[in-house]
């Protein structure tokens, strides 16, 4: 069980199972928004919200997002301590995509699906505050005038983006704390990170509410981020798989499921990346962040064309669907972009590197 090797020897050989998980998570978003957002007239509910109250498979897809993000994200700005580097690479990767697919959502789809007249529509103060407000990822208007509004999930365009904006915000925080000399302080940021963790265990012990889990994606980030940072001690081993199964499991029985999932989605993304053999993946195509930026969107469209769609049919539809415009989004704006990130480009995909 005892691993021969540190997560600093890994992330050096460059070889884990990171994007594949990735793409995991956004199609399980996909799967996991199928039943809300198609015709679930039977009140089905996907596999893991059956198991485990409270927690559909989407929640924990973004809760993998954040483990993944915390990890690599604090582990190349330590690499790279530049905090204006780290910035601008933030941004290239989260925004020019991001930019394309609200343009899209908002004059091509908005213009599609909209029930108003078309010029109505364009002359809508509601469809340019719609694009004005959410130029910036960090907070989001979620209706356009018309669109989607005879849908199950009535009058939402893109309401996968809530967790980005909230990885944005932590992008900020860790940025702030590199600026304040943190992250290149070990101990320091070790305090610093656990004084924060106490502090929501604390409000989670004392019953203030996190209704849309901020606090707890907050703590999976921040357990991602000292994984990072203590890589030269940490060895994974498939002991981190048992215990983060005996976690949820413990949790499930003892209703403290938000308390546990943060490190068990740690432990398990860890395992995952560095434990099981290395999946056959190319290292130069990473969909994942089109598939999470255009699922919600395809979804409600493909809702709009054929509403008596089943949650399970309408997921392999909108998987179907929502492939090109990843696809597209990778090769025609995210990778060209990346381009831009210190000289020539790297293979290596984006997240991966600092």
């Amino acid at each position: 069980m005892t691993s021969s090797f540190s997560l600093a020897d890994a992330m050096a050989r460059r070889s884990d199972n990171l994007l594949p998980l990735r793409h995991l998570a956004a199609w399980l978003v996909i799967y996991g928004h199928s039943y809300p957002l198609g015709n679930n007239a039977l009140d089905e509910m996907d596999v893991v919200h059956v198991w485990l109250p409270g927690f559909s498979v989407s929640r924990c897809a973004v809760f993998l997002f954040f483990a993944i993000s915390g990890y690599l994200v604090t582990s190349s700005l330590m690499h790279h301590p530049g905090v204006l580097r780290y910035a601008w690479h933030r941004v290239l990767r989260i925004y020019p995509a991001y930019l394309v697919c609200l343009l899209l959502c908002v004059l091509v789809l908005g213009a599609v699906f909209t029930q108003w007249p078309l010029d109505a529509y364009f002359r809508s103060p509601d469809t340019w505050e719609h694009l004005r407000h959410n130029l910036i990822p960090t907070s989001f208007l979620w209706y356009l005038p018309g669109v989607f509004e005879a849908n199950p999930y009535p009058g939402v365009v893109n309401g996968s983006l809530w967790s980005l904006g909230l990885e944005v915000r932590w992008y900020f925080w860790l940025g702030v704390l590199a600026v304040l000399g943190l992250v290149a302080r070990r101990a320091a940021f070790t305090v610093v990170v656990v004084a924060y963790l106490v502090y929501t265990v604390w409000q989670m012990a004392q019953g203030i509410p996190d209704p849309l889990g901020y606090r707890a994606l907050a703590q999976t980030f921040l357990i991602g981020a000292l994984a990072a940072q203590w890589a030269h001690v940490l060895r994974p081993s498939h002991a981190w798989l048992l215990a983060a199964l005996a976690l949820i499991t413990l949790a499930r029985a003892g209703d403290w499921i938000a308390l546990a999932m943060p490190l068990v989605t740690v432990l398990f993304t860890l395992w995952v990346a560095y434990r099981i053999p290395a999946m056959r993946w190319s290292r130069d195509r990473d969909y994942s962040y089109g598939i999470f930026l255009y699922g919600f969107p395809v979804q409600q469209a493909v809702m709009a064309i054929w509403p008596q769609m089943s949650p399970l049919v309408m997921c392999a539809v909108s998987t179907l669907a929502v492939l090109p415009f990843a696809v597209a989004s990778w090769h025609w704006v995210e990778r060209p972009v990346l381009r831009w990130k210190c000289g020539a480009y790297s293979p290596v995909p984006a997240w991966t590197r600092s």
